[in-house]
């Protein structure tokens, strides 16, 4: 029975680790490494690099937008095949180094693209995913983001020494391979969803929820947009030390859903959603006290883990507020929140740091941030607890 059961579980799993590994591991998160190589090599400066990185998150969030109003719609498998077509598109497009007003859009058509995947994508499966299988299904469909970042920590240095040109040509030959392997994978049929809705926590809890989600998509970026360019650039230790530090940050991507997992079914999904916010606000802060490589290493491993570590965590704690459709709405709205946090935080930060050129200021405002994050879950956690009681 097991092994006939393996190729089954993996034909639900597969399709969507392979969309997320495309739509988010690379077109999202493979910009973190390239991002001195584009200013070193003159096709952006320090300004635009930032903001060219910010207009992705911009894009996540409308995508986020328009993909929760298309949840219901029956032509959702071709919906998903066409972002990633554009993901793969979006890579290839910034070969050509035409300068900020060219590479600008592309990044923001990632981030559309990417928000397509993550909002369609796992829903899709995991609606075909026997009941008592989700929570691993789920765990493996977010091992995709940490491939795509440890992929591109450790090879897009090497590649961008050739040339930008051949970095950028790579991914998207990368991204249209993993097109063409995805496409025929999604599944053919998904379980009926019911036709009730309960809610469940009140709309107090519901708000403090989803301002700690959304805390969370602020308080990263620091390490997703501007890692590699602070290692690199700014401690003056190379490239290839930045992209080093990236691919531990995806290391730690890798693993971060399934730990998460198994933390949560220990102590409970409100407790590990307190305990990720708190640790990530620590982890977030750690290059403040030290930049040594066994901190820095630290701080890329946790930050990664707990990037899709949080996803799988506010999943699962959506499903004790709320049940049915209601339950859907209201990881949408979590998506939504967290790409408008995420697309504001990116702006901010990079105006921030234009105006600074400092990297520790950044750190030092996610780390505030997700720490009144976990202030807030906290709250939501202790009220949920009376409810119950």
């Amino acid at each position: 029975m097991r092994a006939s059961s393996s190729p089954s579980t993996m034909h639900l799993w597969l399709p969507g680790m392979l969309a997320v590994l495309l739509g988010v591991g690379l077109a999202r998160f493979s910009y973190t490494p390239l991002l001195p190589a584009l200013v070193e090599q003159d096709w952006l400066n320090e300004r635009e690099a930032a903001f060219a990185g910010a207009a992705n998150l911009l894009g996540y969030l409308v995508g986020a937008l328009a993909a929760q109003a298309l949840a219901y719609r029956p032509e959702r498998i071709p919906i998903l095949n066409a972002a990633l077509v554009a993901a793969a598109i979006s890579l290839a497009a910034c070969a050509w180094p035409l300068g900020f007003a060219w590479i600008t859009p592309w990044r923001f058509v990632a981030g559309v693209a990417g928000a397509f995947v993550m909002v369609l994508g796992p829903s899709t499966i995991l609606a075909a995913t026997p009941t008592h299988s989700r929570a691993r299904v789920s765990g493996l469909i977010f091992v995709g983001v940490g491939i795509g970042i440890i992929a591109s920590g450790t090879l897009l240095p090497a590649l961008s020494a050739l040339g930008l040109t051949v970095a950028w040509l790579s991914l998207g030959l990368a991204g249209f391979a993993i097109t063409a392997a995805t496409w025929s994978l999604w599944p053919k049929a998904a379980l009926p969803i019911p036709a009730t809705a309960v809610p469940i926590a009140g709309k107090v809890t519901i708000v403090l929820i989803v301002v700690a989600y959304a805390t969370d998509g602020m308080g990263f970026v620091p390490h997703t947009l501007f890692l590699s360019d602070f290692v690199a650039r700014g401690l003056g230790r190379g490239e290839f030390a930045g992209g080093f530090f990236w691919a531990v940050f995806g290391a730690g991507a890798v693993v971060g859903a399934p730990i998460c997992g198994l933390v949560a079914s220990r102590i409970g999904l409100r407790a590990a959603f307190v305990g990720a916010l708190a640790v990530k606000a620590a982890a977030v802060a750690l290059p403040l006290v030290s930049t040594g490589n066994i901190s820095l290493a630290v701080s890329a491993f946790i930050v990664g883990a707990l990037t899709p570590g949080m996803v799988a965590i506010a999943a699962g704690l959506t499903t004790l507020l709320a049940q049915g459709p209601a339950q859907a709405r209201l990881f949408g709205t979590l998506t939504i929140a967290f790409a408008l946090a995420q697309a504001a935080g990116g702006y901010a930060m990079s105006w921030l740091f234009a105006r600074s050129q400092d990297h520790m200021i950044l750190f030092a405002a996610g780390a505030f941030v997700l720490a009144f994050g976990a202030l807030c879950a906290a709250i939501a956690s202790s009220r949920m607890r009376r409810n119950a009681s």
